[in-house]
């Protein structure tokens, strides 16, 4: 069985090395402005998929701990396959963000089934005291092939501005016939009747959720997630093109920004190993105050700098907080656990997306970036400070 096990780790790697060339992230919102869309139309996608996200989340976590981690998966690429080829083929606004909602439920299927599904895989092997490493190495890859699909998406969309949806649609399919491979850990509780499998997840769960500790961290990575969920989703592309960028340089920026934050947020096992909790939570919040108001004062094109100061914290809070969590939770309940964080995440964004998209209308993308800056360290600096007091935790690796 361990033999077995041990091949989704290059599966892992596989997966994530396809997924990556994701062609359509830096002209998303070119492609839908070429088929006259507003910018409040696109604003209404991304609320469609919050709202959709935030009707699956829990089930989903359910789903996928009663039936299955694998099965929770599939299920996410049936409905990420059906999401993109919409986009791929639609023109106008209904359609667009019917594709979008459908890509949310994929999000909602795969959210806490895949992490669960690779730390069940690690401790199967005996191995769990990896998974931090493991998620920074599958960083890397995803970094590396995310600059050759930022480029080439740019290069396919002059081609046809659809190219590139129809490419990344075709690499689902190919994702998902290999991920039909992977080989689903045994749990310790098989053969459950439902009434049965709900008892105890609900258990499992209260026990988790009763952790003082571990409701910090999900707050606190609730909260900081949602400065990147914004800025990524909502004002990136006009940012950069405020600060002098042209629209044709965009791939090539967000290839340059990913790449270089990617491959430092790949060693974070190294850096969380040398801070360790206490000093890792002050990094995150102290970072992310700075450099969301520094991004907002610079005027300039060297503001970059400060984005890929930005989106390294951010893919290096992702890597430690996930480690942190799953150390705290039962393997029974650790889907649905992951799924309730994805869930409060989406459901604080769908509410904040929209009073953002109305902040910047009505003022600066510089002003609202420093308002959440200082935002950002009024709320943490308690949690922070709250959660130090808790029991030491680190991630050996």
């Amino acid at each position: 069985m361990k033999d077995k096990l041990q091949s989704n780790i290059w599966k892992f790697y596989v997966i994530n090395l396809l997924t990556g060339l994701h062609f359509v992230v830096p002209i998303r919102i070119m492609y839908l402005l070429s088929f006259g869309l507003s910018y409040t139309q696109i604003g209404l996608m991304e609320l469609g998929a919050a709202i959709t996200i935030f009707i699956l989340e829990i089930p989903s976590g359910i789903f996928a701990d009663l039936v299955g981690r694998k099965a929770s998966r599939i299920v996410a690429y049936v409905f990420s396959f059906s999401g993109f080829a919409l986009m791929s083929i639609s023109s106008t606004a209904p359609f667009f963000i019917l594709g979008w909602a459908l890509s949310g439920a994929a999000d909602a299927f795969e959210s806490g089934a895949t992490d669960a599904l690779i730390y069940d895989t690690l401790k199967g092997l005996g191995k769990q005291e990896e998974y931090a490493k493991l998620k920074s190495r599958l960083l890397l890859i995803l970094t590396t092939v995310m600059i050759i699909g930022s480029i080439t998406g740019a290069y396919l969309y002059v081609i046809d501005r659809r190219l590139p949806w129809y490419l990344f649609t075709g690499i689902i399919v190919l994702s998902f016939l290999l991920f039909l491979t992977v080989i689903e850990p045994k749990r310790t509780s098989e053969e459950k009747l439902v009434s049965k499998s709900i008892a105890s997840f609900r258990q499992s769960l209260v026990v988790s959720l009763n952790n003082r500790e571990v409701i910090e961290l999900i707050i606190f990575t609730v909260l900081l997630a949602l400065p990147m969920y914004l800025f990524g989703s909502l004002v990136s592309q006009p940012y950069f093109v405020s600060k002098g960028f042209t629209v044709s340089s965009l791939g090539y920026i967000f290839a340059f920004i990913v790449g270089i934050s990617g491959f430092l947020a790949s060693f974070s096992h190294v850096l969380d190993r040398r801070l360790k909790k206490k000093y890792s939570l002050f990094l995150i919040f102290i970072s992310f105050t700075i450099l969301m108001t520094l991004m907002g004062i610079v005027k300039t094109q060297y503001a970059i700098l400060f984005v890929l100061g930005f989106y390294f914290i951010d893919s290096y809070k992702n890597i430690v907080m996930d480690a942190y969590i799953n150390k705290l939770i039962d393997s029974e309940s650790r889907a649905s656990v992951l799924s309730v964080i994805s869930f409060m995440k989406n459901t604080i964004a769908a509410v904040v997306f929209v009073g953002i998209g109305y902040l910047v209308d009505r003022y600066k993308i510089d002003t609202v970036l420093i308002g959440m800056g200082i935002a950002v360290s009024l709320i943490a600096i308690p949690i922070t400070v709250s959660l130090n007091y808790a029991k030491k935790i680190h991630i050996k690796t």
